[in-house]
C-alpha cells in the first residue's frame, strides 16, 4: 500500500521534479528584491531633489536680502533724506524686514552705519532652536529666520563743508 501512494518515477529521472515551482519562486523573490532596491533609489532621488529645491530657494532669498541691504546701505552712505530706517518689503512672497541704524562715534567725525535684513526661511524647522523638540517646546513649529547684517562707516562732515578747488 505504501508503494501505491508514492509517486512513481523512472530510474533516470532527477529527484527535483518540482524544479519549475522553485524557479517561479526564485523569480518572484528576485522581482521583490529588485522592487525594493528601486524604491530605495527613488526615495533617495526624491530626497536629493527636495534638498536641491530648498537650497535654491534659500539662495534666492539670501540674494534678494543682500540686494535690499546694499540698496539701504547706499542710501545711508549718500546721506539722502528719503532713507527709511525701518521698512518691511515683500519680494516674491517673502517679507523682508529692513532695519537701519546710524551711530556717531564720539571724538571722531565718523558715523557707523548698520543695515540688518531679516526674513522667514523655507524648509523644515524640526531641530531648530525654539521649535519642534526640547523641554520648552509648545508643540508648534517656530519659523526659522534668516538674517544678513552689513556694517560701514561714513564721515560726519556736513556736505556744505566740501573741498573747493583752487
Amino acid at each position: 500500500m505504501k508503494a501505491a501512494s508514492a509517486k512513481c518515477r523512472a530510474p533516470g529521472q532527477p529527484s527535483h521534479a518540482n524544479s519549475g515551482r522553485t524557479a517561479q519562486g526564485m523569480a518572484l523573490i528576485e522581482a521583490l528584491v529588485a522592487s525594493a532596491v528601486l524604491g530605495i533609489g527613488l526615495a533617495a532621488a526624491t530626497r536629493l531633489t527636495l534638498h536641491t529645491l530648498l537650497t535654491a530657494s534659500e539662495t534666492r532669498q539670501h540674494t534678494v536680502a543682500l540686494a535690499l541691504a546694499l540698496d539701504a546701505m547706499d542710501c545711508l552712505q549718500s546721506s539722502r533724506s528719503g532713507c527709511s530706517l525701518q521698512a518691511p518689503t515683500t519680494v516674491q512672497g517673502t517679507t523682508y524686514r529692513i532695519q537701519s541704524q546710524v551711530q556717531t562715534r564720539s571724538g571722531l567725525a565718523l558715523e557707523d552705519l548698520q543695515v540688518r535684513v531679516q526674513w522667514p526661511t523655507v524648509g523644515p524647522t524640526l531641530g531648530a532652536t525654539g521649535g519642534g523638540f526640547g523641554g520648552n517646546s509648545t508643540g508648534q513649529a517656530q519659523p526659522r529666520m534668516g538674517e544678513l547684517t552689513l556694517h560701514s562707516s561714513r564721515d560726519a562732515v556736513p556736505v556744505w563743508l566740501g573741498v573747493s578747488l583752487p
